[in-house]
């Protein structure tokens, strides 16, 4: 595993850890730091309801607009800009 998959993994437990703490729920919590061996460090991004969630809560309305009438506008917005041109989007990513 190169050293930059490390980091990312690192860094994915460490907001999972995050995200169980502002949940409240203390044991998984700390089952999960003990387990897991994350860190304790504070997060870099420390959003009130845990940055995990409000990545999960952006990701879910753009992804939700695409297949349900009830969406946000600014998701809907975003997909009608964002994909009008996938083939613009296909070389951007490339």
């Amino acid at each position: 595993m190169s050293q930059t998959n490390w980091e990312a993994d690192k860094m994915l437990d460490v907001y999972i850890h995050d995200y169980l703490v502002k949940r409240d729920l203390k044991a998984s919590a700390q089952a999960f730091q003990t387990e897991g061996k994350v860190s304790s460090d504070p997060v870099a991004i420390d959003a009130p309801g845990g940055f995990l969630f409000e990545w999960w809560s952006v990701f879910w309305d753009i992804f939700i607009a695409r297949t349900n009438e009830k969406h946000s506008e600014v998701a809907a917005s975003y997909i009608e800009v964002g994909f009008q041109d996938s083939s613009a989007a296909s070389h951007y990513f490339l």
